[in-house]
């Protein structure tokens, strides 16, 4: 029990710092978004800051495996370095009584983030896309975009090539505006976006350019106008409201969820293939083949994302039995070497995690084994490494490189 809790407190600390520091990094993009939402934007800290507590769950469901990778190594690094690794080994302690404490951690922990992936991430995810999109209903400025045609402000669609988020100049403009009277046109080459003072208004001042109208019900009549300023001026709601909308997307629901609407899709399924037996022109044969084809491909998509909801929290596991003898064979316990090198494995597993759900997607291989393949690989890797460490051998590719 004494080994046994000084392992995991060597863990701890290690573990806890690289969560923070993974998860900073991560969420550093998200934080300049929500800087942006508040200087540039005119939302409220209130707001901003529940967007950033409802987007730290997803981030976390991708850096606690990460964490736990970063942590072995840094502690077997450290054991190995001070030759505690080697006096517990003298002491008749072998190596499955020294791993089995963190080999148990890791098991509770995926199971606890399994727990996490099922029920607190979906809702959180559900959550801040309802949020986002209240936000960019009733403050359309968010939804401008650059390079897009997008339809910000109702009854207009715009396009802006180049948007200046510091001085809010834009360039290349095309405004479409339908109304029951006229279709309008204006190109403009360039001007600023900004509320107005008073709120409730978008106002857009646009330089040099053209307004082209065309009257409804008169299509021979036509009018070019050419102008030097011109300002629209858009009503907007800038009060927003919270909505609830039912509708969740495959990430915001559990894997009970997504096996009921998996076995939703398969009577439809097969519905329509006893529907095929008796259609007799081939183009309706073939309109209910490519559906079918459809729906197969929505159940692998299902089918991915609930096989992920438990491999990536079990890839803790994998990521703990490749750390733990690279730690020990290294002998290097610092927060580089450890970042280092779990940096490579990171991406080597989440290459081979997008490479197999693109495959699934696209059924030329089962979900299941997609997603779960990348954690066996890890896992006879680590097997590997930790035979050559039990039975004192020494790895050729470290031999050859003269390390003891």
């Amino acid at each position: 029990m004494i080994i046994a809790r000084y392992i995991l407190k060597e863990h701890i600390g290690p573990f806890l710092l690289a969560l923070a520091v993974l998860s900073f990094v991560l969420i550093m993009n998200r934080v300049f978004e929500l800087v942006d939402l508040i200087i540039g934007k005119g939302l409220d800290v209130k707001t901003v800051l529940e967007v950033f507590v409802l987007s730290l769950p997803f981030i976390l469901a991708v850096t606690v495996p990460m964490a736990v990778l970063v942590a072995a190594l840094m502690a077997f690094g450290r054991l190995s370095q001070d030759w505690e690794i080697v006096a517990l080994k003298t002491s008749g302690v072998n190596m499955m009584r020294i791993l089995s404490p963190i080999l148990l951690a890791s098991i509770l922990l995926s199971m606890g983030m399994v727990y996490f992936n099922n029920h607190i991430l979906p809702e959180s995810n559900h959550r801040v896309k309802n949020l986002l999109i209240d936000i960019a209903q009733k403050k359309p400025t968010l939804k401008i975009k650059e390079g897009v045609f997008i339809q910000a402000f109702k009854g207009f669609d715009t396009f802006i090539r180049k948007i200046d988020q510091k001085t809010q100049e834009i360039h290349d403009i095309v405004i479409y505006e339908i109304n029951k009277d006229v279709f309008r046109t204006i190109i403009a080459g360039q001007g600023e976006i900004f509320t107005s003072p008073e709120g409730g208004m978008i106002e857009i001042l646009l330089l040099d350019g053209e307004i082209h109208e065309l009257l409804q019900g008169d299509w021979w009549r036509y009018r070019r106008l050419k102008f030097q300023r011109h300002r629209l001026r858009i009503p907007v709601e800038n009060e927003w409201s919270r909505q609830e909308r039912t509708y969740r997307g495959d990430r915001e629901l559990s894997a009970r969820d997504m096996k009921k609407k998996v076995d939703e899709i398969r009577i439809s399924i097969q519905e329509r293939k006893e529907r095929m037996k008796v259609l007799e022109d081939p183009k309706k044969r073939e309109l209910e083949r490519r559906a079918i084809l459809s729906k197969e491909r929505e159940i692998n998509r299902y089918l991915v994302e609930i096989h992920k909801k438990y491999s990536i929290p079990f890839s803790s596991f994998a990521f703990l039995l490749i750390g733990a003898p690279l730690g020990i064979a290294m002998r290097r316990g610092g927060m580089g070497v450890g970042f280092g090198i779990a940096l490579l494995f990171f991406v080597l597993y989440y290459i081979a995690l997008v490479v197999g759900e693109e495959l699934a997607d696209r059924k030329l291989v089962l979900p299941l084994l997609a997603m779960w393949t990348p954690n066996l690989l890890l896992s006879l890797i680590g097997g590997y490494l930790l035979y050559h460490i039990g039975q004192e051998k020494p790895f050729r590719w470290w031999k050859r490189k003269g390390r003891p």
